[in-house]
């Protein structure tokens, strides 16, 4: 029998299993074959550091071939632009991710983890002193606690545990290639960050650049069809003249990717002898969309829950597990997590005119107010997650208010005022 069967070689699955294998027997399950990772770049700030293993070197190119230097605001007329070099130090770096998983399978298997590939958990049943496993592979697996990590891929085995679903919905990714002199030419940034309601009313259409190549794409309405998806990002890639000239001179890849991102946590992450880590229990920001700082963070927290409990020979009840969800909101939902949600509720809830104008004047903000890009810079980098302040939220909306057109203040106040209250 293991210790600790994870369930999901993402990226916090995949940090968990490196963390829990230092001092348990731990069996890591994952459904795609060995080799198969899908390749993300992704955006990976310097707050996410801390919880990675220490094995996993902040400075590896390999890892993370660039830093994040310059973000960009992207509105219609307007760009908002950070630029870390005016404080001192990077925003964090860009990760190729299956490169990062990769470096966290071979700590696993370092510390004597045990890996099972092209595995599909078929059926899950409690016992009185343990939790077993049935695969498609006809395999059975017992431990004594199981963390599931499967993302927003299928929600089945947790359903099928008590536990909620969180809301998901469809993003398209693709990556594009050029070289270095081509990329940096095109986009003098490392992230573009663009609200266009014609696109999605769910979530910015991004850009991530990395060393020879770029990933984009956007999240898509509720009830868009990955047909209706690819046939928009066509058009977008095509047609829209904002965008465009980025892409230019650059060979895209065949593979276009579409697939699930889910927000909103749900109501419990653990249950006896189970809990939930990052997107699989909604654990997503709002707005910025960190799904990396929440799978990293979820499985270092569940890490630490896990190791006192297994010393102490832990029956792994909920009520023993529960340390899990109070320490992620301690640290993670109590305050960071929130900083996004009004500005989430304001920037998606606006339509037409009224919101070019605004999220034009954002950009506007933040290219003239210091105290705004700082904090910004700041939020990236703070190691100490917990303390943040909502209070800086609820100034730059207030900055940004100020801004408006006297008509689009009438019209939004509101919105403005029920935001400060998210």
């Amino acid at each position: 029998m293991f210790d600790v069967i994870v369930i999901g070689a993402g990226i916090a699955g995949a940090t968990c299993a490196s963390k829990v294998s230092k001092f348990a027997s731990t069996l890591l399950i994952e459904a795609k074959e060995e080799g198969n990772i899908p390749m993300t770049t992704n955006v990976f700030p310097e707050h996410n550091c801390p919880f990675l293993p220490e094995e996993i070197n902040w400075q590896d190119k390999s890892l993370f071939p660039s830093s994040h230097i310059k973000t960009n605001f992207l509105g219609y007329k307007e760009e908002g632009i950070i630029n870390s070099e005016e404080f001192g130090a990077p925003l964090g770096n860009i990760s190729h991710t299956e490169k990062l998983i990769e470096a966290l399978l071979q700590i696993i298997e370092n510390q004597d983890g045990t890996i099972k590939y092209g595995e599909k958990v078929s059926h899950v049943s409690r016992k009185s002193d343990s939790i077993q496993i049935d695969t498609n592979q006809g395999n059975t697996y017992s431990g004594k606690v199981l963390v599931i990590a499967t993302g927003s891929h299928s929600f089945q085995l947790q359903k099928s545990l008590g536990f909620e679903v969180p809301e998901s919905y469809n993003a398209i990714l693709t990556h594009f290639y050029g070289d270095e002199d081509l990329l940096n030419e095109n986009i003098p940034y490392d992230y573009i960050y663009h609200i266009n309601p014609n696109i999605s009313n769910k979530g910015p259409f991004f850009i991530n650049k990395s060393k020879e190549r770029i990933y984009t794409g956007y999240l898509g309405n509720k009830g868009e069809t990955p047909e209706q998806m690819n046939q928009k990002l066509e058009r977008i890639l095509n047609n829209y003249q904002r965008i465009q000239p980025f892409f230019k001179g650059l060979k895209r890849d065949s593979k276009t990717i579409v697939a699930k991102v889910s927000k909103n946590v749900i109501k419990r992450l653990v249950k006896d002898r189970a809990l939930v880590l990052g997107e699989a229990g909604g654990l997503c920001t709002d707005f910025f969309y960190e799904g990396m700082l929440c799978g990293v963070s979820s499985a270092d927290i569940a890490s630490k829950t896990i190791k006192p409990l297994l010393e102490n020979n832990s029956n792994f009840t909920s009520y023993d597990l529960e340390n899990y969800e109070l320490e992620l909101k301690r640290i993670l939902l109590n305050n960071y997590f929130k900083n996004g949600t009004a500005s989430e509720y304001l920037f998606y809830n606006t339509k037409g005119s009224s919101l070019k104008t605004l999220w034009d004047t954002y950009a506007r903000l933040v290219n003239t107010n210091e105290r705004l890009r700082r904090e910004i810079w700041e939020a990236y980098r703070m190691q100490d997650l917990e303390n943040y302040q909502l209070s800086r939220t609820r100034w730059a909306g207030e900055r940004l208010f100020a801004m408006l057109p006297t008509l689009t203040k009438l019209s939004l106040g509101t919105k403005f005022f029920r935001a400060l209250f998210k």
